[in-house]
């Protein structure tokens, strides 16, 4: 009987094996994901942890990840990495000897890309005589956090993103660290040729300003590209800066002109070709938020955070794919959305409803826009790596600091909304050092078989 079926299948093989495309329909279950991540959201730590984890979950049969049922760990044959396309391959070794030198991986100041493979031995007769494994293949791209933030300006014309800029700059919590720039825009002479020199001193004092931004928590800095040497884009050469009104309202004005002119290359020089060969079209999305920066900073930087959020769901392509656009014509919207608050570990058990609660709020104008277009969408709380332990009592964690002391310390209610909490309020967030053995935390970080059954239900 088994050699009648052999007879029977082998026309089928043939005519398979000849047919590409047709097979890896068949045997190849591929999910592109884009990941978007604001700078410090914990992008590159979830790298390294997804990847850490699988292989180990593969090669050593580690039961971690418990609920990944559509990744059962007793199917799983093998595990490996690919590179995707012209991208250099994520520095995982880098990250991991990082690690293992007790620092942190990182930020990314450059792209990846990389694909990971998921060999599965079949469970149906049939597709064992066809096809004895499928392959799920993830495909992943990193890159700074910093380009995020920039590809709203594609569609703005240069005027308006001048007038936007310093609306926004007006307002707290920008208005703080924006008090030197305005007063060099305030004494800036603008009869004064926008020379080379006169462009550099006014380009460099605004960059001034976003450093300085960034590194009190700001999230809407634009261009997030100016923050990077070595990103690709030369600021030196090629930047501008907000004008005054009063300055910007007159097109014919030589720096109205010449900053339209150097925004107008940053559009089609930079952003297009960035945004068509980084942020291509994907099925899924995971949007990284590090709560803690906002509640360590003020109520303000949580509400800076949500309208940063929202305006991104308009760069994106969202909509649920039928399985025709999807694998014949290989055209692909974002069906499914998954936001997730990183570094879940840094508060206790027993205030996690709270933070659940402060990411929808949060991101609840981006939540309002996928409605509107029927887009799946979900909230999660992860941590890559579980570097606390619970404390005595539910308002307590248990770590070991930076002068290698384990020691307990005692949290205050997370805020459940942005509105719940004081003007004048912030949230201390705990700063926890690389533990020593990080490598089985590692394994033990939460929330990531949740996210990934979600996106591959």
């Amino acid at each position: 009987m088994k050699g009648i079926f052999k007879q029977v299948l082998s026309p089928l093989e043939q005519l398979l094996d000849g047919m590409t495309a047709a097979g890896d329909w068949f045997s190849r279950e591929t999910h592109r994901f884009t990941i978007t991540g604001l700078s410090r959201s914990g992008k590159s730590m979830l790298f390294t942890s997804l990847m850490t984890i699988l292989k180990y979950r593969s090669e050593e049969q580690y039961q971690c990840l418990p609920l990944l049922k559509r990744l059962p760990v007793e199917l799983v044959d093998a595990m490996w990495l690919e590179p995707l396309d012209d991208f250099p391959m994520f520095p995982i070794e880098q990250h991991m000897a990082s690690l293992e030198n007790g620092e942190w991986p990182a930020p990314t100041e450059d792209v990846y890309g990389f694909k990971m493979v998921v060999r599965l031995r079949q469970t149906s007769q049939l597709k064992k005589h066809l096809f004895p494994h499928t392959h799920v293949v993830f495909e992943f791209i990193d890159y700074p956090g910093e380009w995020i933030t920039d590809l709203p300006m594609l569609g703005k014309f240069y005027t308006q993103w001048s007038d936007s800029s310093l609306a926004q700059q007006l307002t707290e919590p920008q208005r703080f660290y924006a008090q030197q720039w305005h007063k060099t825009l305030e004494a800036f002479d603008f009869d004064v040729p926008p020379d080379s020199q006169a462009v550099f001193t006014l380009v460099s004092a605004y960059r001034e300003y976003l450093l300085k931004a960034k590194a009190a928590g700001i999230a809407m800095l634009q261009p997030g590209s100016f923050l990077l040497d070595g990103s690709g884009f030369e600021w030196r050469e090629h930047g501008f800066t907000p004008l005054p009104t009063k300055i910007s309202s007159d097109i014919d004005h030589p720096w109205t002109k010449h900053f339209t002119e150097q925004f107008q290359h940053f559009q089609t020089s930079w952003l297009q070709p960035l945004r068509d060969s980084t942020f291509r079209e994907s099925d899924k999305q995971i949007i990284l938020i590090d709560l803690f920066e906002g509640l360590n900073h003020s109520r303000q930087h949580l509400g800076q955070l949500k309208e940063t959020l929202s305006h991104l769901a308009d760069v994106f392509v969202y909509g649920e794919s039928s399985w025709f656009t999807k694998t014949l014509l290989r055209k692909k919207e974002i069906g499914k959305v998954a936001f997730v608050a990183t570094k879940s570990d840094l508060i206790p058990d027993g205030f996690k409803p709270e933070l659940l609660s402060l990411l929808k709020d949060v991101s609840a104008g981006a939540t309002a826009k996928l409605s509107r277009d029927g887009v799946a969408f979900e909230h999660f709380l992860v941590s890559a790596i579980k570097a606390t332990d619970e404390g005595r009592h539910d308002a307590a964690l248990r770590y070991t600091n930076a002068n290698k002391v384990y020691t307990e310390v005692n949290f205050e209610p997370v805020p459940a909304s942005i509105r719940s909490m004081a003007e004048d309020e912030h949230y201390p967030a705990l700063q926890v050092p690389v533990p020593n053995d990080y490598l089985p935390r590692m394994l033990k970080g939460r929330g990531l078989d949740k996210l990934f059954q979600f996106l591959l239900g």
